[in-house]
This record gives structure tokens, sequence and C-alpha cells, in this order.
């Protein structure tokens, strides 16, 4: 006896068509923008330009006027999204910090920091970046910043400005004598602006696990048709 009746085709159809969809759904990324965190401040007393990064070599970096920027995509790495905060890591060689720059006394730096990335952003708390490149003949090159206050929307794509207070800071080392350091110093900060750059792009590659679901959609979605030609015979 068979077991396509009449009515069977059409429900198995339904069926796949809605397991086709369900796999689509599951493995489509959320929204994704790139947007640009700026953080404005001063350093402190300890800062150094060994190097002359900002100027004259050997030159006290105390006390001055600085600003620092981070251009982050948060389609890149693992994005962990819950009430009130949303983060986005670095996960599979896909770092969301595009670019990281800081400006000291007028003097700005364009710094390569690609094999680590953080972004996060907590409501009416606090929102703190920060991006790392290793450095194969010394310490690791980093830049890091947080500002604590109210007024962050606890949502990395939504643009705000606010006053508060937090700090951070920066080392870059010689990239061939082992503890020889090239600048460092610490920061005060007082402020944060969040801004929208533009649309994530290219769009994120589907993990495995969502290309498994999305073939198996396919595989339902034959089956069912061979089904419907087996009832038409």
């Amino acid at each position: 006896m068979s077991i396509v009746g009449a009515g069977f085709p059409m429900r198995v159809s339904n069926m796949l068509a809605g397991a086709l969809g369900a796999a689509i759904v599951a493995g489509s990324p959320a929204s994704a923008a790139v947007m640009m965190a700026t953080f404005y401040g001063s350093t402190d007393f300890g800062g150094y330009d060994y190097a002359g990064l900002f100027g004259t070599p050997d030159n006290s970096l105390a006390y001055k006027s600085m600003s620092l920027t981070f251009v982050y995509d948060t389609a890149l790495g693992v994005r962990v999204t819950t009430a009130g905060e949303d983060m986005v890591v670095q996960s599979g060689g896909l770092n969301p910090i595009l670019s990281a720059s800081i400006t000291i006394d007028g003097v700005t730096l364009d710094l390569d920091l690609p094999d680590y990335g953080y972004a996060s952003s907590t409501d009416d708390y606090w929102t703190w970046l920060s991006a790392r490149g290793t450095n194969p003949a010394n310490y690791d090159n980093e830049l890091s910043a947080m500002v604590i206050g109210s007024g962050m929307p606890g949502d990395l794509e939504t643009p705000f400005m606010t006053y508060g207070y937090g700090g951070g800071s920066l080392r870059l080392w010689s990239p061939t004598n082992f503890g020889e350091a090239l600048a460092e110093t610490d920061f005060n900060l007082g402020g944060v602006e969040v801004a929208y750059v533009g649309p994530s792009s290219p769009g994120p590659v589907p993990e495995p696990t969502t290309w498994a679901l999305m073939i198996a959609g396919f595989g339902l979605a034959g089956a069912a048709l061979r089904a419907r030609r087996l009832a038409a015979s």
C-alpha cells in the first residue's frame, strides 16, 4: 500500500517549505552597521613619547589634550545582545575594529591593530572599546578606552553623545627590540560620541551551522517535489 495519499504530498510540501524557511531565518544575520566611536580627554602624568611619534623624541606626553577614534563593524566577529547590553568581539579572524587612531596635542597617529577587537555598550553605564596588534618581537601594541556615565543606549548601532568619566591606555612597542617602547600613556576621559558611518559591507559570511541548515532545507524541498511527482504519476 502506498503511503502517498491524495492530500499527503501537499501536507509534506507545506511542512518542508516551512522547514526551509525556518532554516533560512535561523541563519539570517542580525542588522549590522559601521559606526565610529570618538573619546575625548587628556593624557595623564606618566605618558612618554620615546620615538617621537607625536613630535620630538624622548618627550613627555603628560597632561596633553587628546582624542581617540575607533571605527567598528557590528557584523564582524561574535555579537552578543541582551537586555540593555550589546557586545561584539573578534572571532574566527574577523575583527570588528576596522580602524583606530589617536590624536595627542594636534598630532594624529593611525594605528595598525588587526589581531583583536572588542566593543561594548551598556545602558546608562559604559561604552568600552579595545584593539590590539600582535608584535612577534615584543609586547602587543594596544589601544583601549572606556567612559562611564548616563546616556549610553546599550546598543552599539545607536548614535549618541554623552559626558562622563573614564580612562584608557596606549602602548606601542618596537617591532625589533624586545622591551623597547615607542610611546605609552594612560588617559583621563570625559566624553564619548558614537556616530553612524554606513551599512555593514560586505555582509557577514554564514557560519558552518547556517550553511548546514540551508543545505538541509533545500534537500527537504527537493524531496517534497519528488514526492509530488510520484503522486501525480
